[in-house]
């Protein structure tokens, strides 16, 4: 391949992942940037944000791409939906960039590779050719997928980290005469330094609570956004200590304390996992080089012996 084909397409690809993140990070900072210019400007009233044509345009676009990968009507109980949730995605936007990019995706990635292709100096059956474009277009259709699986993740370890010591926050609220939705709203504010999520999906359900939603309600719709079974125990016993009028202090205290105790067994089976995770790296890496260091010497003075003894014959 020629160096002036190499630059070509390598200008091709910076232009198309250059456009995509320009695509995603316009639409997702859009609605941030327009609340900022519109508190500058001391307008706060709601629904009122500032945007570009480019900004329209590219909403426009991937509103366009969206109905090829995304059911309209069984949207309202899908479970991707869920998933989002649990991400901490509740805006529109994200549904347009994550569905968008599955289309742009899988449209751009076997693009890439037949022109990567045109460009090879092998020649190659098309019959294979073919097929890996089309797992270039599977790569691409999935990789929004495999995303928002990582977001999950990291998200709801965090959640589980730190709810043991968001639940002994509350408890000691509701010792000193608070009620629960005030506990809820005051801890909530209080997290904010030590884990955006867990004090965001607190103040979404001190939010629930204040638009006049019931207990159980709300409760149950923090459990479906977190998609933590621990959570969903929590919210389930304090649904029954409602119930039945028993304490909830205890209740917070005894369910704190089985969350502390579960996160140390994790911890202590993820550290149980790392001496048999570095056994490929070992084999792989230090014990060739210990061998060489060791026998090295040895087989060279064996090497020199046998040149001395063939040498004296």
């Amino acid at each position: 391949m020629k160096l002036s084909d190499m630059l070509l397409l390598a200008m091709a690809f910076m232009a198309g992942t250059g456009l995509t993140y320009w695509l995603v990070s316009t639409l997702l900072n859009t609605r941030l940037r327009g609340r900022l210019k519109s508190i500058r400007e001391d307008n706060v009233e709601e629904g009122h944000f500032a945007e570009s044509r480019f900004e329209q345009w590219a909403r426009k676009l991937m509103a366009y791409l969206v109905r090829f990968s995304r059911d309209e009507e069984q949207w309202a109980k899908s479970p991707t939906r869920i998933r989002f949730l649990n991400a901490g995605y509740r805006g529109d936007s994200a549904v347009l960039v994550y569905f968008g990019s599955k289309t742009l995706l899988a449209l751009t990635f076997p693009l890439i590779y037949l022109i990567l292709a045109q460009v090879s100096p092998t020649t190659v059956a098309w019959e294979t050719e073919a097929f890996k474009a089309l797992m270039a277009a599977a790569l691409g259709y999935y990789l929004p997928n495999m995303l928002l699986h990582a977001r999950i993740r990291q998200r709801q370890r965090e959640l589980f980290e730190s709810f043991p010591d968001a639940l002994d926050l509350i408890r000691v609220c509701v010792s000193a005469g608070l009620g629960l939705d005030a506990a809820i709203a005051r801890v909530g504010a209080e997290l904010v330094a030590t884990s955006h999520s867990l004090a965001d999906e607190f103040r979404q359900l001190s939010l629930e609570l204040r638009a006049g939603a019931s207990r159980s309600i709300a409760l149950q719709n923090l459990a479906v956004r977190t998609g933590i079974d621990d959570i969903n125990a929590l919210v389930a016993m304090l649904i029954q200590s409602e119930r039945f009028g028993t304490s909830v202090s205890d209740s917070l205290r005894v369910h704190a304390e089985a969350l502390r105790d579960k996160r140390m067994i994790r911890a202590q089976e993820a550290a149980a996992k790392i001496p048999v995770k570095l056994t490929i790296p070992m084999a792989l890496c230090i014990l060739p080089a210990l061998f060489v260091v060791v026998l090295g010497p040895a087989v060279l003075g064996i090497v020199h012996s046998l040149g001395s003894l063939l040498g004296a014959k």
